[in-house]
């Protein structure tokens, strides 16, 4: 991926950012374990993880930094992910370690599918994970935006545990590649990153990746997938999606007329129920769309008490 050099006002900006995160932790010690992107404090068994808008931005858990943590951590430990942006939108996540949200305000739910319904509009579907999510594996991450208390968090607590290595062959594990029951392929693919990546023009994947969206602008609409284009970036620990399918023959990406703008996303509940969500890569962030939905596509009163529900054209099964 190109990276682009920081000017000296971002530097500032983003130092004070970090600095301030820091001052959160404990102030009468210093880290038993530190490395890039993160530190542990054993006296309140908490692990600290920055995924903040910053070019150098990266976790990074090399083989020593894994043996001072497993000296230090026995079982289960506290996580605190800190970002440069409130939960008052959504946001994709990663982490290296498997974990469960500490605060209801966030819910976990896991993209397993993608296609497309008789209209030839396109559809990820993920399920609700009870929040529990596993090392290495991208998740959508939704958050409560309705209540006030929601809407101001930056620092994300998490118990966690089995922390994993985090190094230059990592990557293979991020990449998730979603089957289209469909037409039985596997075109797309979740990958997630540990490290700040911006999209610059001339960027091979530029065309073939998306985002989710956490607000409607321009022409990204909250809650869809939406194509990047250049200047896009994503923080560490966040994922995105990407067209791997087979392209037509031509000259660049630009080309491919077939790939929508947006794609729909349908979040799948434990008791079967559904309710629909977009995603825009500009932000890397998150925000699902108001409401539950019939059979033909008419917004409900309220969450349905039914097992079944459908979207659209299609049906999603308990």
């Amino acid at each position: 991926m190109n990276k682009k050099a920081l000017t000296a006002a971002s530097v500032a900006v983003l130092s004070c950012f970090v600095s301030t995160a820091w001052a959160e932790r404990p102030d009468v010690e210093k880290p038993v374990c530190s490395f890039p992107g993160g530190a542990y404090y054993e006296s309140n068994n908490t692990m600290y993880l920055e995924s903040i808008n910053d070019e150098n931005a990266r976790v990074e858990i090399l083989d020593a930094d894994k043996n001072c943590l497993d000296e230090h951590i026995k079982g289960e430990f506290n996580l605190v992910v800190e970002r440069s942006t409130k939960l008052s939108a959504n946001s994709t996540i990663v982490l290296p370690m498997n974990y469960s949200p500490k605060s209801s305000c966030v819910k976990l739910y896991d993209p397993y599918a993608f296609t497309t319904n008789d209209e030839g509009v396109w559809n990820v579907f993920a399920s609700n994970t009870a929040n529990n999510g596993v090392a290495h594996r991208a998740l959508l991450m939704i958050t409560d935006t309705n209540r006030k208390e929601c809407q101001d968090i930056k620092e994300i607590e998490f118990t966690a545990s089995s922390l994993q290595i985090v190094n230059e062959h990592t990557h293979a594990q991020l990449e998730r590649q979603l089957y289209n029951p469909k037409d039985n392929t596997n075109d797309w693919a979740l990958e997630g990153t540990y490290s700040f990546i911006r999209w610059e023009k001339g960027d091979a994947d530029l065309g073939l990746v998306y985002g989710y969206a956490a607000k409607t602008k321009d022409k990204a609409e909250a809650g869809h997938f939406t194509r990047v284009g250049s200047g896009a970036y994503l923080p560490p620990m966040r994922a995105y999606l990407k067209y791997i399918g087979k392209a037509p023959l031509a000259k660049s990406v630009e080309s491919i007329v077939e790939l929508p703008e947006t794609i729909d996303v349908t979040l799948v509940e434990k008791e079967g129920t559904t309710r629909t969500a977009r995603w825009n890569m500009a932000t890397g962030e998150i925000v699902k769309a108001n409401g539950w939905y019939d059979l033909k596509g008419r917004k409900l009163n309220s969450k349905p008490q039914n097992k079944g529900m459908f979207i659209g054209n299609t049906k999603v099964q308990k």
